[in-house]
C-alpha cells in the first residue's frame, strides 16, 4: 500500500487549501472544496467536506470509488496533487470537529498576511454535523502540482 511521507503529511497540517474531483459514470467531471486533511496510521488519506457543497461530486466518488485530491499552501503556491481508486464516502460528524477546526485555524493563519480575516472562510467552515462527511482513500500516485518547472512531475509515496 502507497502512503504518503512524514514530509507530506505534516504538509497536510500546515494551513492548506483543499480541492476534490471525481467523474460521474458520463465522464462529467465535478468538484468541491474540501475543508481538511488527514492521515490515519494505515496510510489511508481522509479529506472531509460539506455535503451540502459536494452534492455532484459524493456520488461521482460513489459509484466509481475514483478521486483526485489537491492541496495548496496559499503563502508559497506548493501543490501536492493526489489520486485514488478506493475511495469511500463516510458520515464523518462532530467526532470530526477538532480536525475541522484545527486545519481551519491553520488555513485561517496562511491567509491574515493577505488581509483574509476569519470571518472570510467562516461560510465554508460553518458546517452542521450532520452534513459533515468525509472521503477516505488510499494514494496510489502523488505529483508535484507547484508552479514552476517541476510541476506535473511524479513524487514518490512512501
Amino acid at each position: 500500500m502507497s502512503r504518503l511521507t512524514a514530509e507530506m503529511t505534516e504538509f497536510l497540517a500546515q494551513g492548506v487549501a483543499h480541492q476534490l474531483g471525481a467523474c460521474d459514470a458520463q465522464g462529467w467531471p465535478h468538484i468541491c472544496r474540501g475543508l481538511a486533511a488527514d492521515v490515519e496510521p494505515d496510510g489511508r488519506v481522509v479529506v472531509l467536506l460539506s455535503g451540502a457543497s459536494g452534492f455532484e461530486l459524493l456520488p461521482a466518488i460513489r459509484a466509481s470509488r475514483h478521486v483526485s485530491a489537491v492541496f495548496v499552501k496559499p503563502q508559497t503556491f506548493r501543490a501536492l496533487h493526489l489520486k485514488g481508486r478506493d475511495a469511500e464516502v463516510f458520515a464523518a460528524g462532530a467526532a470530526w470537529r477538532p480536525l475541522l477546526e484545527r486545519r481551519r485555524a491553520a488555513f485561517d493563519a496562511q491567509l491574515l498576511p493577505f488581509g483574509f480575516s476569519p470571518e472570510n472562510t467562516s461560510a465554508w467552515y460553518s458546517v452542521p454535523d450532520a452534513e459533515l462527511l468525509g472521503v477516505r482513500f488510499t494514494p496510489y500516485g502523488g505529483w508535484n502540482q507547484t508552479p514552476g518547472p517541476g510541476a506535473g512531475a511524479p513524487v514518490a509515496l512512501a
